[in-house]
């Protein structure tokens, strides 16, 4: 639950206050167990933004309980897997003042990661209350170049567009049982311009880098459409790090390199493709290639390949397509509306997605299912398939019929369909085309 009101005290901005509370079912097997997730019993915060006279600023504090209802810390903080459960206090706030002119933009920020532990039972030193306090530093900073010229009749511009951020968090003592809602992040052009390797609040990694990136586009000067996109970032360490995703300290000054490319250059057709260079075995150790073939309103189909080098191997087809069309002039009987004597046609569509492992040689996921726009009334079956285990899964069937501009009834399969089928259009919904993506966010 969330309430928001204008926030005027400093500034123009935006408050609001939320209260909630998250338990998790863990999907697992005996033989392939799951850490669960710590639960959060009870959670209250405080968020506010606000701009000033050019100056940006935000604060954001909250209490969380912590727990793990369905599992029993071990007795000792000694013995391997000892998880504590506790109560913590945190506060996260930030002060920027963005500046751009034509071409160039800047923004230094000032921010900090506060927290405080009431923990139920004693860390291995005794200690059960602690506190710290992390600043950081950070300057990103860009540059826009373009220009314009003409191919095959048609006039194009192509953008040049260098990034460069500086990030300086000194290091804090923090202790590697205090991680309820921590984790690495995983290494991506979007991680890469942020200023902590970890997402959530108990870990911030010590940090002395630049990150530099570029990347460069086409657009059809006329439609504004992109038809090309290349980019690669890179990070440099210009000091050792002690805490890191991996657990342990790093003394690597290059991080692996990023290439990333997207083109639509054949007409209804997508392709994009992200890979990790790692020069110090001069081998890509992560890809992630797929393509999009979308001819039409509502009609989608993609497939992908994402490989991890000694971890995974997955290959992914996910479509929405028309199959068949129902109409009362071909013999059929319409479908009457109210007593006007009005029909509804109707088309039947099919969506899904299929995940494959080539190492397992089987099917790890699966969603299927049609669905029936009768013009008045849309009815959708979906049946999902999720892997537990090697040779266990779950599956469930979601049914909903829509009443156009009223009303849906039945378990709602929409947002699993837009969560695992790239390009899904809401049948009747909004058509508006998604904005232009960043390479960096």
């Amino acid at each position: 639950m969330e309430q928001r009101w204008p926030w005027a005290w400093v500034g123009e901005g935006e408050a609001s206050v939320y209260l909630g509370t998250q338990r998790w079912q863990v999907l697992q097997t005996l033989d392939a167990p799951i850490l669960r997730p710590y639960d959060r019993s009870a959670q209250a915060g405080l968020r506010i933004t606000s701009l000033a006279a050019g100056w940006q600023w935000g604060l954001e504090t909250e209490l969380n309980r912590f727990t793990l209802p369905d599992a029993t810390p071990v007795a000792s903080a000694s013995s391997p897997g000892w998880r504590p459960t506790a109560t913590r206090w945190h506060a996260l706030g930030s002060l920027a003042y963005p500046w751009r002119q034509s071409g160039v933009w800047v923004t230094p920020r000032l921010s900090f990661n506060a927290a405080a532990y009431d923990l139920d039972q004693a860390l291995p030193d005794g200690r059960q209350r602690l506190s710290r306090t992390v600043p950081t530093l950070s300057v990103d900073a860009g540059l826009e170049f373009d220009r314009r010229f003409e191919a095959w009749g048609r006039a194009w511009q192509q953008t040049l567009e260098p990034r460069a951020m500086w990030v300086r968090t000194p290091l804090r003592a923090q202790s590697a049982y205090l991680a309820f809602d921590s984790a690495g992040k995983d290494f991506s052009v979007s991680s890469i311009f942020s200023d902590n390797a970890f997402s959530g609040i108990d870990r911030v990694s010590d940090a002395h880098q630049i990150d530099l990136g570029v990347v460069s586009r086409v657009i059809d000067a006329t439609r504004g459409s992109e038809l090309l996109r290349l980019g690669v970032v890179q990070r440099f360490q210009l000091a050792d790090q002690q805490i890191t995703p991996e657990g342990t300290p790093s003394t690597r000054r290059v991080s692996d390199l990023m290439l990333v490319g997207s083109t639509s250059v054949v007409s209804a057709w997508n392709l994009d493709a992200t890979v990790r260079y790692n020069a110090d075995i001069q081998r890509p150790v992560r890809a992630v290639l797929s393509s999009r073939y979308s001819p039409g309103e509502y009609r989608t189909f993609n497939a992908s390949y994402r490989y991890t080098r000694g971890a995974s191997e997955q290959l992914e087809w996910g479509w929405q397509w028309p199959v068949a069309r129902w109409s009362g002039g071909s013999g059929v009987p319409a479908l009457a509306v109210g007593g006007s004597g009005g029909s509804c046609s109707g088309q039947l569509y099919s969506v899904g997605r299929v995940n494959y492992s080539p190492v397992e040689k089987r099917v790890t996921d699966s969603i299927a299912g049609f669905e029936f726009d009768a013009g008045c009334w849309i009815a959708r079956v979906v049946a999902e398939r999720l892997s537990t285990g090697r040779s266990e899964a779950t599956t469930r069937l979601l049914l909903q019929l829509e009443l156009v501009g009223l009303s849906r009834l039945g378990s709602n399969p929409l947002r699993v369909l837009k969560d695992n089928i790239p390009g899904y259009q809401l049948l009747r919904g909004d058509r508006s085309g998604a904005s232009e993506r960043n390479l960096y966010d």
